[in-house]
């Protein structure tokens, strides 16, 4: 990661990333598919982590064995945060239970949490119908995270912002944010979003 490494250390204090699973996904539920994510079957990302900072990053079940062994090569992880999705996954109709859930590990180096204790299970009504983005998470899902792991004014970095989502939800709780991606197409989309939200907060 280029960002990454022209990083000074120790500036982040939240990294809330949604990576690319290692999984090679294409989703065929929706009649428009979204086409597949760059970089999607490749994993190399994951030793570059160096920032001392709470650490959110999403896994599918599909790896998450190959992220827990290259994460704990790295961190000691605290948490592996399970959100309890609504509806079903597709997947196999007749031969396989419907996946409704995704991982997310949680890495902390010593620094609380903010805000009453929560569980590691999170099954509120969080749901983004994927419009921008195959792998999309909800904005107050996001919000969420960076509210029990920073403080207003922080710094949060997205090494794969995708549709911007995370961004957007910092700028609705009042963080700075810096974030990459690799696909224009989604770039593109995530800086049409943000400039929508900064649009009309400045209408207001």
């Amino acid at each position: 990661m280029i960002l990454l490494s022209e990083m000074e250390s120790k500036t982040v204090d939240l990294v809330l990333t949604d990576p690319p699973y290692g999984m090679d996904f294409q989703s065929n539920h929706r009649k428009e598919k979204h086409k597949k994510i760059t970089g999607d079957d490749n994993l190399d990302w994951l030793p570059k982590w160096k920032d001392d900072a709470h650490l959110y990053i999403w896994c599918s079940w599909h790896k998450v064995d190959v992220f827990k062994i290259e994460l704990e090569r790295h961190f000691k992880i605290k948490n592996i945060i399970v959100w309890a999705k609504n509806g079903g996954g597709m997947g196999d109709l007749k031969g396989g239970y419907g996946g409704r859930h995704e991982f997310c590990f949680f890495i902390n180096k010593g620094k609380d949490l903010n805000g009453s204790r929560g569980t590691d299970v999170i099954d509120k009504a969080y749901r983004t119908g994927n419009v921008y983005h195959p792998t999309q998470k909800p904005e107050n899902l996001m919000a969420y995270f960076i509210e029990k792991s920073t403080n207003v004014g922080d710094l949060v970095l997205d090494c794969f912002s995708g549709s911007g989502t995370t961004a957007i939800a910092c700028h609705q709780t009042k963080r700075k944010f810096i974030g990459s991606e690799l696909d224009e197409d989604f770039y593109n989309v995530s800086k049409k979003r943000i400039d929508e939200v900064m649009a009309q907060t400045m209408l207001f």
